[in-house]
């Protein structure tokens, strides 16, 4: 995006095309970094869950649990926070004139108790007070806090006072330089889990040999060559041009990617190969190897426990994000593709590298598609699992966090 974030409703406009979806019952961080030349620039989003019991939760035992987790995942200077929260209802008129009558008069017309919403509003600004505190005693300055519900948003410390329509924040010259890109926020992360192909078109693309399936070794000898042409987007600055990836998946390798993820140790030597980051396969060596030598060290070290513990996820060093990205962009390029036998496996490892990466909405909703074809499907099971407990990758857990 060439346009530089202005105003609170650049901000706002551009969460949804962050996130790829819009959020709701959330708080969403907007965190910001200074760089070396002294600018200010935002690289990551983190968006977790946000009710009423959060908001009570967050009084109760402070706020340094979502200081310690944006410091692990980047170095932050400072913080937007937006709430998310259909049931918050500002006192505000609603066309922003006085003779008009208010959201929460509105609301009360429809049945809503006007105490019950100063109550909600009451302890939804005294979390994100805490919130605030608890980031300024790491050093990190909350830069605004807003608020946004049904159509319209505003400043959390205002108290409902003012509020601007959200439609303000969806025309903003950032979002709309973004939809002109191409972006389109859907309303719910489900809808963002790729669709396979229909039965007809996927017949048509294997042109006759939907049954044929392709010898171990030849898909490792299209894996080597498939890794040195990922490295080489993955170590360049340009944005991950989807187009180079789909450039990649002729029939051929379609069907060696098929063939690795059916057998459990070649889809385990798959994600250890694509982090680009696995000790036992580090990105310069595997460059050297043929496809025989890495079929053979595959196999050797996919069979190890200490190779399995340094899968990313499980691993305590923090991926390059860009490494992840790519590999799920190459994955989700490939699932339309992938042959129905595999179909359950694909989206159980495009979860897993979206929960190693931090991503634990959209590593939910590709896991439950995983386990809606194959209910007892292993990985995806763990993956459903360490979300619904808050489990989070070791690496935000254990790591040290980056420095204020």
């Amino acid at each position: 995006m060439e346009t530089p974030a202005r105003t609170p409703e650049d901000i706002i406009g551009i969460i949804p095309h962050t996130l790829g979806y819009i959020p709701r019952d959330s708080l969403v961080a907007v965190i910001i970094g200074t760089e070396t030349n002294g600018s200010q620039s935002s690289s990551t989003t983190l968006r977790v869950d946000f009710t009423l019991e959060t908001a009570a939760d967050i009084l109760r035992r402070g706020g340094s649990g979502y200081v310690d987790l944006i410091g692990r995942a980047c170095a932050v200077t400072g913080v937007f926070l937006v709430v998310y929260d259909e049931g918050y209802q500002p006192i505000t008129p609603l066309a922003g004139h006085d003779d008009e009558p208010t959201i929460a008069e509105a609301a009360a017309a429809d049945g809503v108790d006007l105490e019950d919403a100063a109550v909600h509003r009451g302890l939804v600004r005294a979390a994100i007070d805490e919130l605030a505190q608890s980031f300024a005693s790491a050093g990190i300055d909350t830069l605004c806090a807003w608020w946004v519900s049904q159509k319209q948003f505003g400043r959390i410390d205002d108290d409902g006072d003012d509020s601007t329509p959200l439609i303000a924040a969806t025309t903003s010259p950032c979002a709309t330089e973004l939809i002109a890109a191409g972006s389109n926020p859907v309303g719910t992360p489900q809808e963002l889990v790729i669709a396979p192909m229909t039965a007809e078109a996927f017949a048509h693309s294997r042109r006759g040999r939907t049954d044929e399936w392709m010898g171990m070794d030849e898909a490792f000898v299209i894996l080597a060559d498939v890794f040195g042409r990922l490295d080489a987007i993955r170590t360049d600055d340009e944005p991950i041009d989807v187009t180079r990836l789909q450039a990649m998946l002729d029939l051929p390798t379609v069907m060696a990617i098929d063939v690795l993820l059916a057998e459990k140790w070649s889809r385990d030597a798959l994600e250890m190969i694509l982090s680009f980051d696995h000790p036992d396969f580090p990105p310069a060596l595997v460059a050297g190897l043929d496809g025989e030598q890495l079929c053979d060290r595959s196999r050797r070290f996919s069979a190890r426990a200490e190779s399995a513990q340094e899968i990313v996820g499980l691993s305590a060093r923090a991926p390059r994000p860009r490494d992840v990205m790519l590999t799920i962009a190459f994955l989700k390029e490939y699932l339309p593709r992938c042959h129905p036998r595999v179909r359950a496996d694909t989206y159980a490892v495009i979860a897993w590298f979206e929960w190693a990466l931090g991503g634990s909405t959209m590593a939910d909703s590709y896991a439950r598609a995983a386990t809606d074809i194959d209910p007892e499907h292993g990985l995806a099971k763990l993956v459903v699992r360490a979300v619904r407990l808050g489990f989070l990758p070791r690496w935000l857990m254990e790591s040290e966090p980056s420095s204020f």
